[in-house]
């Protein structure tokens, strides 16, 4: 089965445009989403911009490319620019069977490759923090706090950092929970692993991914990792691979114009693994 993977797309219509031409040329299987595809929600209405762009926009994206290519499956993640109401939003559609939800703790199987997705990245200067935590216990707590979503209230309540991040599992706590499997397996995980070449930031002098994700991939070593979240770090390393273990990690980037993304069959993830952009 044919899979592509990208992600970030941030609801820019003209990268959904030409993952529109992608889907009509490639023609893939499965199309897997890495996280912060939806258009950023209102801090005072998540539920009047994230959900409904996620019902009146991006599921009718998903719709038109099963027009296009009947029986492709939608698969997808969130990540740290996403609120838990467009989660539950996207969940209902889930259950419903128009798209896949990847978790990290059930796994998915499709095409003899079974799929983990993680979606959490460690604390951000974005204000939603609904899909952030702490990367390894005992990390410091950030100064910064900002917002999440209630789902008591049912509204936007203020996350202050200590009874936000103290609260909650941390990234490694809660990836020790995940599925383990056997064979050929990916994972699907919105931060990049730390020290790696997909973590990588113009400007920056040091590595700025998720020690538990890497940790994680040396431990697990799935067949091929898939990121997102940090968008310019092909630019950066000068490459959207690395290995670790023997898993082949890959974060395609993002531009703002151009749309990346990788592709890949489910025979062979790592030897028929190539990107749109990069050679």
């Amino acid at each position: 089965m044919r899979v592509c993977f990208t992600t970030d797309l941030h609801g820019r219509p003209e990268l959904y445009d030409q993952l529109d031409q992608l889907v009509r040329g490639e023609r893939p299987e499965v199309l897997i989403l890495g996280g912060d595809m939806l258009a950023d929600g209102d801090i005072d209405d998540p539920v009047g911009t994230q959900v409904a762009y996620v019902h009146n926009v991006f599921m009718r994206r998903v719709e038109g490319w099963q027009r296009e290519v009947p029986g492709l499956i939608v698969a997808c993640i969130l990540g740290n620019h996403d609120w838990l109401c467009a989660w539950i939003a996207l969940q209902t559609h889930h259950d419903a069977g128009r798209i896949v939800l990847l978790d990290h703790r059930q796994a998915w199987p499709c095409g003899k490759v079974w799929f983990l997705g993680y979606s959490k990245t460690p604390p951000t200067p974005y204000w939603v923090k609904d899909f952030e935590r702490l990367d390894l216990p005992g990390d410091p707590i950030p100064e910064t706090g900002g917002a999440v979503w209630d789902l008591d209230g049912q509204c936007v309540r203020k996350a202050l950092p200590r009874e936000h991040f103290g609260a909650q599992a941390s990234l490694a706590v809660e990836l020790e929970a995940a599925a383990r499997l056997d064979g050929r397996w990916v994972f699907v995980c919105h931060a990049p692993p730390h020290a790696s070449n997909l973590d990588r930031l113009p400007h920056v002098d040091h590595p700025v991914g998720s020690r538990a994700v890497r940790q994680f991939i040396e431990q697990r070593q799935p067949t091929l990792s898939l990121h997102g979240h940090i968008h310019e770090s092909p630019d950066v390393s000068g490459s959207y691979t690395d290995r670790i273990g023997e898993c082949t990690s890959a974060n395609p980037g993002q531009g703002r114009e151009r749309l990346q993304a990788v592709l890949f069959e489910t025979r062979d993830p790592v030897g028929t693994l190539r990107h749109t952009v990069f050679a």
